[in-house]
């Protein structure tokens, strides 16, 4: 498997905002609870949060769904048990997220960066390209 570079990198934003989530797994949460979750803990903007949660339920690791009568928006983290310990591979085109189902890949790649001396954020990784649909 080809290495594939990094399009964005993680602003600690970002990476507050994965923690927040990772924490509460199977948790719905809208603006406001995040908002309330982060007070008093770290310094970030609304529209901070609602830049990065867009960004990441486009991405596919956040899920999205509205309250019954439409007035409020929650978001889960959309992850199985062991989403948080997995490379995400993002496909340009079509925008589907998946993740590296083989252990061996993963740890070919793992050793590939440690051997240039870099180690991956595994909590939120994500290589861009192109999926085999899109070629």
């Amino acid at each position: 498997m080809e290495v594939l570079a990094l399009k964005d990198y993680m602003t600690e934003q970002r990476k507050l905002l994965m923690r927040l989530f990772e924490d509460n797994i199977g948790r719905k949460m809208s603006i406001d609870d995040i908002q309330n979750e982060l007070e008093g803990k770290a310094q970030i903007s609304r529209s901070a949060i609602y830049r990065n949660i867009d960004k990441m339920a486009r991405e596919g690791l956040l899920e999205k769904t509205v309250s019954p009568e439409g007035r409020k928006t929650f978001y889960r983290f959309n992850a199985d048990d062991k989403c948080c310990e997995r490379l995400h591979l993002r496909c340009e085109k079509c925008g589907k997220l998946m993740h590296l189902q083989s252990e061996k890949e993963e740890t070919s790649i793992t050793a590939l960066l440690e051997k240039n001396g870099f180690e991956l954020d595994e909590h939120a990784t994500v290589l861009f390209g192109v999926c085999t649909d899109c070629k």
